[in-house]
């Protein structure tokens, strides 16, 4: 019987290279690369190849972590999963935006911690997903382009149904 035991580490290492790769895409992105550069680092022929393959391997990642998700929030009715949703929404808008670290001072925190927000328990997700609001809303808060405005709208709307009484 042939051992198949490193073939069974094939899909397990692809995923961490998919992971890898997007993290790379974004962290480009908020280097100031466009997206035609990042398609020629990646061997590709068009810019809309290099956002439909970011585009792709973001979905993955999603795809990837909804069951560990939908194991945290069994128990906490729809407010959790929906406010999980709006926190991992507006972290991939924040990830695709190539300028938000220059933004302002505290955009890297805002960044980690909506990183933090899809494996969070329930409990820990309330708390930061206030923290990113607070970061969002105070005295050295950037304007926002409309897509991220309409996003952290959404957030704050999900943690307010989602806050009990």
């Amino acid at each position: 019987m042939p051992d198949l035991s490193d073939l069974t580490k094939i899909p397990a290492r692809r995923a961490r290279l998919d992971a890898e790769e997007l993290e790379l895409i974004d962290q480009a992105r908020r280097d100031g690369a466009t997206w035609p550069e990042i398609a020629a680092a990646l061997g590709l022929a068009s810019r809309q190849a290099a956002e439909q393959r970011r585009l792709r391997l973001a979905r993955a990642a999603e795809r990837e972590l909804r069951p560990l998700r939908v194991q945290l929030d069994s128990g906490y009715g729809q407010s959790v999963p929906h406010l999980r949703e709006a926190a991992v929404e507006l972290h991939r808008r924040i990830g695709a935006d190539r300028r938000w670290d220059r933004r302002f001072a505290r955009a890297a925190l805002v960044r980690e911690t909506l990183a933090a927000a899809p494996d969070a328990p329930a409990g820990a997700l309330f708390d930061l997903t206030a923290a990113v609001l607070t970061d969002l809303s105070g005295p050295s808060a950037p304007a926002l382009p409309a897509t991220l405005r309409a996003a952290v709208l959404r957030l704050t709307e999900a943690l307010a149904v989602a806050t009990p009484n």
